[in-house]
């Protein structure tokens, strides 16, 4: 017998997602490397899910917006590109970047792995001998996902990062989250720290 729990964290929210889409100057650019031949494309943008409402004008009318990146190779060179509606930045080109350098080398990797949820498993035995297994997995009502689309000269991979999902080392103070070790080790959660040093 399997019994299952399914444990919600919530607290009192407003906004449920900032909602932004790329710009026009975003697709532009993703257009022409797409149509140049370009060896190696990365988008990125991080969405927060369920987090507290904020006028614009308390903070400025930018300021809260979250950017998107396009990262690409080309000619076994680096660039970087930030979009904002809030400004104009220019192409960066990188002598190195090892965000990358890792991307390049683990494609394959990459595209079979997952960040894995929050959960615990146990067994114990009831009376009769009859064995029960408890699986515990939490949400949470509030996160943020990183979303990842790489482009190849043949070929596109999607991926998302939940940080709950990486953060989340114990459930509660005596449960352990089964899958912290196993996303810790993740090719995923590499480049992950890799971007995350790349757009600070």
């Amino acid at each position: 017998m399997i019994k299952i729990l399914n444990i919600f964290a919530f607290l009192v929210l407003i906004h449920t997602t900032n909602g932004q889409q790329p710009n026009a100057e975003y697709l532009e650019l993703k257009k022409i490397l797409l149509e140049s031949n370009t060896e190696l494309i990365v988008e990125y943008h991080s969405d927060c899910i369920g987090s507290a409402f904020i006028t614009l004008g308390e903070v400025g009318d930018c300021e809260y917006e979250n950017p998107f990146y396009l990262f690409w190779i080309k000619e076994d060179k680096y660039y970087k590109r930030k979009f904002t509606n809030c400004g104009i930045f220019k192409v960066n080109e990188m002598a190195k970047s090892d965000f990358l350098e890792s991307v390049k080398e683990n494609l394959k990797l990459i595209e079979k792995s997952e960040i894995l949820p929050v959960i615990h498993k146990s067994k114990k035995t009831l009376e009769g001998g009859v064995a029960e297994e408890t699986i515990i997995e939490t949400e949470l009502s509030h996160y943020c996902e990183s979303k990842f689309s790489f482009h190849t000269k043949s070929d596109k991979i999607e991926k998302s990062i939940i940080d709950y999902y990486l953060d989340t080392k114990m459930i509660d103070e005596n449960t352990p989250n089964d899958n912290y070790e196993l996303n810790e080790k993740s090719i995923l959660n590499t480049i992950f720290k890799l971007i995350e040093k790349e757009t600070e």
